[in-house]
């Protein structure tokens, strides 16, 4: 659903409220804390009351947004902004487009973010699926080292700067951060992450931030995501040491990439295009994110990955919020 027809069919709060109720309930309202379906006329700030156990409740208490403070119109904004960003939206455009506080539409995005997740938990693959890794580059600004022998003073400069005083204004900053001494990985290497993921040809994707790509965490996408008959599914992987002992739990086809990268049908291309989805999003987009929410970021481009064909992600997001 996009904007304008968000607007044009919630008008005023109370139409948002009611498309919420009949994700929920339906036509009939149930009290969330006793199950109840005596329950009184809708009051003026929207709530329902239990005749029973006479507490009040809305459409939010005990799901996804209970204790939600925004406006559902805000939320169902949201849910139609977001959806529509194949490759994702900034918190700042999402503050901007909503008229809300930064940190608010921060968290905002982050819930629904979780409401992605929990449709990817349910994905299944089988048939002909595809395995690989990929690096997460965390690092917003690489490591370096004060260069030495920099001299203190350069009179050239320095009688230039003395030239524009008091027409501007050069801010001074330490633009060289020194590298912590020790064991601690620096540049590029400083914060990387993996993630792993599995995808079916033609069909959906699964991917989770990892500890490592050891056979042991490789094994833990397959079996918790391949169920159907092993015999009845190929996986088709590169020659990475995580994969070697793929044989022994399913089929297994192994693409030597240092000779070839495709040999009749025998690739693993479509999991590079979700990577490469992954990477645009979050180098392009976000730039950097933080590395305890890489999980909530990866579980974003799986849920529009596999809703890719369809045009319900602004409808699930609904239903899942309602859960």
């Amino acid at each position: 659903m996009n904007l304008i027809e968000i607007s044009n069919n919630f008008p005023t709060e109370l139409e948002a409220v009611k498309y919420f109720e009949q994700f929920r309930w339906g036509k009939n309202p149930a009290c969330p804390y006793c199950g109840s379906l005596s329950i009184g006329d809708r009051n003026k700030d929207l709530r329902f009351h239990c005749k029973d156990c006479f507490k009040s409740f809305s459409v939010t208490t005990n799901t996804n947004l209970h204790n939600t403070r925004l406006p559902l119109k805000s939320w169902l904004y949201a849910f139609g902004v977001i959806s529509d960003a194949k490759k994702g939206i900034s918190a700042k455009q999402l503050e901007r487009n909503l008229g809300i506080h930064y940190e608010t539409a921060w968290t905002m995005y982050h819930k629904i973010r979780d409401l992605m997740a929990i449709e990817n938990d349910g994905i299944r693959l089988d048939n002909i699926v595809e395995m690989d890794t990929t690096t997460i580059d965390m690092s917003i600004r690489k490591c370096q080292v004060e260069l030495k022998g920099t001299p203190k003073s350069i009179p050239k400069l320095d009688k230039e700067i003395e030239k524009y005083k008091g027409q501007f204004k050069f801010k001074e900053g330490d633009y060289k951060k020194p590298c912590k001494t020790g064991k601690q990985k620096t540049g590029g290497y400083a914060s990387n992450l993996s993630v792993g993921g599995v995808v079916e040809r033609e069909g959906n994707v699964i991917a989770h931030v990892i500890q490592n790509t050891s056979f042991a965490e490789m094994k833990k996408l397959i079996d918790d995501h391949v169920k159907k008959s092993r015999k009845e599914t190929v996986l088709l992987t590169d020659e990475g040491r995580g994969f070697v002992r793929m044989d022994n739990i399913i089929n297994h086809i192994v693409i030597e990439h240092k000779k070839l990268y495709s040999y009749r049908g025998l690739n693993t291309n479509t999991i590079e295009s979700f990577w490469a989805i992954v990477d645009r999003q979050i180098k392009g987009q976000h730039h950097h994110v933080d590395i305890e929410y890489l999980e909530k970021y990866v579980a974003e481009v799986v849920f529009k990955f596999n809703n890719r064909k369809n045009d319900d992600m602004f409808e699930t997001l609904v239903k899942l919020s309602m859960q």
